[in-house]
């Protein structure tokens, strides 16, 4: 393996960590990345998710540190969300990575219009806790399988669920709900991949390298960032990786 490939996507990690902290989508960078140097779509997806997994420890510790961990409901919503996503990683191994494209950019423009239209001020107080606890529950029951078997925006459908059903939680808060149902969920449901062989394990050391230095500081500026200035950024890489995804 060339160098220069392994060099670029360590610089990618980076950029693609400190998104994935403090918003959302920066698989949507490494995927065409690991793909354009030769990867199978699939194994680019085995090889993206240990990335995750180091770049997430890294985060946790920071979230940890400055108090921005809900362990209990993020526990809670783990457990559905890691059920679902072991088959979720099973339908993964033979996706088809055009229809992916597709189908996850039009997504992700669907939830931009929901982020700016805030549907959650018109249900809010409207929803007592049982009943949203409830939605909650099979709401991560479908994130799971989404995230195991994609991953890739995950944490726009994880972000939007937290701000319609449990809005009163700050947005640095919710990052920190975010990252550690990934982190758990991740961590069972990569073994598929491992398990079919489709991990390169020398991009995923190059880019866990540098996914872990974006995510050590994307957790240590997340909370210090305004809410309205992360939901903003949210809003910016949802439109700016859909693009990406049409045009390719």
């Amino acid at each position: 393996m060339e160098i220069l490939p392994v060099i670029a996507v360590l610089f990618v990690g980076i950029i693609v960590g400190f998104v994935n902290i403090v918003s959302a989508g920066g698989s949507m960078l490494t995927l065409p990345l690991l793909i354009f140097f030769g990867l199978p779509s699939n194994v680019a997806n085995g090889t993206n998710r240990i990335a995750i997994m180091v770049q997430n420890v890294f985060a946790l510790y920071q979230f940890q540190k400055k108090g921005l961990l809900n362990w209990r409901l993020g526990l809670l919503l783990a457990v559905p969300a890691t059920v679902a996503s072991i088959y979720g990683a099973e339908i993964a191994v033979n996706i088809a990575h055009g229809t992916l494209d597709t189908l996850l950019a039009t997504f992700m423009i669907i939830f931009v219009i929901l982020l700016i239209i805030k549907p959650q001020r018109y249900i809010e107080g409207k929803i007592n806790s049982k009943v949203s606890l409830v939605l909650l529950f099979f709401a991560f029951i479908l994130i799971g399988i989404y995230g195991g078997a994609l991953q890739a925006g995950v944490g726009f459908f994880i972000i939007l669920t937290l701000m319609v059903l449990v809005p009163r939680i700050p947005m640095a808060d919710m990052h920190g709900i975010k990252i550690l149902v990934v982190t758990i969920y991740i961590s069972v449901s990569t073994f598929v991949f491992i398990a079919n062989d489709l991990v390169n394990w020398k991009f995923a050391a190059a880019l866990s390298v540098g996914s872990a230095i974006g995510g050590f500081m994307g957790g240590k500026y997340a909370s210090i960032l305004p809410d309205k200035l992360l939901q903003r950024i949210l809003i910016i890489a949802i439109i700016f990786f859909a693009i990406l995804l049409f045009i390719r």
